[in-house]
């Protein structure tokens, strides 16, 4: 099989010299910014690795494993700055795995690997990475996170009751809210590596596409493209594996489970989305219009939905058989 990179010959840098170091700049402070403002953590993470995917697809893997051992040494330098040695380690610790893993997908995409299968690795090496991550944190001498998450919502729940009370809103509304809070509060503890799973592929999408449709023209650019993505038919039967062992096992395993199925979950819905995507472009020309269905589809319960039209697609082939309605018509 001939790869995409033998096909056609990657095209002159638009920045020349300055792509590189810039891409690793923009990295670094798009990662710290999430310290800074940390509202913007969820769009700063996926964001930091963007540069790093485009100058892998336009440069090559060598180019953007450079541009990332320049942003961790930023942020190493920042994290020294601002609480020691040991938060400069850790910082340029994580920052490792978000800018390095989503660059070397495209390492793989450029030796001919198909496009579906190196996000899908993307998706596979960030939650093991993060699992990596989360145990050392819990063997460490300090408190671990999911302590240090419960200690955030035992600080947060006081100061949110206050604020509804000095607000003028009643006691059932009061109590309401505690529920929700502390409901969320346990929800966090039991699914901590869940949820960051979630953030991971949601991210790792955010990454890995915009990413090549920066990079376009291109080779291997032109051929990552969202809404071509396909999860292999082995990610339904574990997913129902899974599904069925959060049914059936209790304690810790039920626990394990409760965690793989909330990444997974994920990642059918970023399934759907790209099949929604797919027949978006076809039928709705303005593109404003297309952010805001999109935006909809994030929505309860509509994003079931858009998961279930993911984990489905194996069987259905959903764009194959649009395809055919819309000839037919």
């Amino acid at each position: 099989m001939t790869s995409p990179e033998a096909v056609v010959a990657p095209l002159p840098p638009p920045l020349g010299r300055f792509e590189a170091p810039l891409a690793a700049v923009v990295a670094a402070a798009a990662f710290s910014a999430v310290f800074l403002v940390p509202l913007f953590g969820v769009v700063g993470l996926p964001l930091a690795s963007v540069p790093l995917v485009r100058l892998a697809h336009r440069q090559g893997l060598v180019a953007a494993l450079a541009a990332c051992g320049v942003a961790c040494a930023l942020l190493f330098g920042l994290g020294w700055a601002l609480g020691g040695l040991g938060a400069g380690v850790a910082l340029a610790f994580v920052g490792a795995g978000v800018t390095t893993l989503p660059p070397a997908s495209v390492g793989f995409l450029r030796a001919g690997a198909e496009p579906s299968r190196c996000y899908l690795g993307l998706c596979i090496a960030g939650c093991a990475f993060l699992g990596a991550a989360f145990a050392a944190a819990m063997g460490g001498p300090g408190p671990s996170l999911t302590a240090e998450v419960a200690s955030s919502f035992d600080r947060l729940i006081p100061a949110a009751m206050d604020s509804f009370a000095r607000s003028g809103a009643d006691t059932e509304t009061v109590a309401r809210m505690r529920g929700t809070l502390e409901a969320a509060r346990e929800f966090a503890q039991y699914c901590l590596w869940g949820i960051l799973g979630v953030l991971w592929v949601l991210g790792g999408a955010i990454a890995f596409y915009l990413g090549a449709r920066l990079a376009r023209p291109g080779a291997t650019a032109d051929s990552a493209r969202f809404e071509d993505l396909r999860v292999p038919v082995a990610g339904a039967g574990f997913f129902v594996t899974v599904g069925a062992g959060f049914g059936l096992l209790q304690g810790d395993a039920r626990r394990v489970a409760a965690n793989l199925l909330l990444p997974l979950l994920a990642l059918y819905f970023v399934a759907g989305l790209s099949i929604i995507c797919h027949f978006f472009r076809r039928w709705f020309r303005a593109r404003i219009l297309r952010i805001g269905l999109y935006a909809l589809a994030a929505y309860f319960p509509i994003n079931l939905g858009v998961a279930l039209l993911g984990l489905f697609d194996w069987y259905v082939d959903f764009r194959r058989r649009g395809e055919g309605v819309v000839e037919k018509s």
